[in-house]
């Protein structure tokens, strides 16, 4: 296995552990942003409790394919280490 190979692991576990979060937040953000501004209703907890109980149904629904790609790059790059170490 080569050094650009385990950096683009990396990346590909970044991804797949934040791309799911990142997408929820922006999904409730604007969904909240444009319920509140219909409503004329200007109360900073508002997206604050939303944002929170999507995240946690987020990760009780996805968690485990969340982790799994952070599983399985560390896994990898446990196995690398010796070849990279002897050349």
């Amino acid at each position: 296995m080569t050094y650009g190979s385990l950096a683009a692991g990396a990346w590909l576990a970044f991804a797949r552990l934040a791309g799911p979060v990142l997408l929820a937040m922006l999904v409730i953000g604007v969904g909240t942003g444009v319920l509140q501004t219909a409503t004329q209703i200007r109360e900073a907890s508002v997206p604050f409790v939303l944002k929170l109980g999507g995240i946690a149904m987020l990760t009780i629904t996805a968690g485990h394919f969340m982790l799994g790609g952070v599983e399985r790059y560390a896994t990898n790059l446990l196995t690398a280490i010796p070849g990279m170490l002897h050349g």
